[in-house]
């Protein structure tokens, strides 16, 4: 590695702390940086890492990557469920074009977050999800999954409903 080289400047003065960054965001900055499609994870440093991810995060910006880790996260809870609409998967293919290199950020993330643990402030944005179009929900909360005339079943929202559990269990006025 020469000396000048942009690589030797992100290790030498990262311009954001990586225990700020959500597990999310970490694999969005790690996705949008130069961080090879394949490699071995032994043959990888923990500050080669952390480059990859300060990288990123300059790359699309605080906001922007904030932006795609709660859609990403958004996206993740509907697909558990198969109730990605088809317009919010589209999207999601857009952004996020190559799949299994964004499964490679999102495994590589996680074995930061042990060595490099999120703050307390963190750790509150760490949950935070968004749909990027309209959700299933359409902003009740919770899916109707049948209805009859003498009764009706739905289901809490993946995404929209979590929030409402945990405020409840928080004791939140809603």
């Amino acid at each position: 590695m020469m000396p000048g080289s942009n690589q030797t400047a992100l290790l030498a003065r990262p311009s954001v702390a990586i225990a700020e960054l959500t597990g999310g965001e970490r694999a969005v900055a790690l996705y949008a940086s130069d961080m090879p499609d394949r490699f071995r994870v032994s043959a990888v440093t923990d500050s080669q890492v952390a480059a990859w991810i300060v990288q990123g995060t300059e790359r699309v910006g605080l906001e922007e990557l904030r932006r795609r880790a709660e859609f990403s996260y958004g996206h993740r809870l509907l697909e558990m469920s198969n109730l990605v609409p088809v317009d919010v998967q589209a999207r999601h293919e857009q952004r996020f074009p190559k799949a299994r290199r964004l499964f490679r950020a999102q495994q590589t993330a996680a074995g930061t977050l042990w060595r490099n643990p999120m703050t307390p402030e963190t750790l509150v944005r760490n949950t935070a999800a968004e749909v990027d179009g309209e959700c299933p929900c359409r902003g009740t909360r919770s899916i109707p999954l049948w209805q009859d005339e003498d009764a009706s079943v739905s289901r809490a929202c993946p995404v929209h409903g979590r929030a409402t559990a945990r405020q409840h269990r928080a004791g939140v006025a809603l």
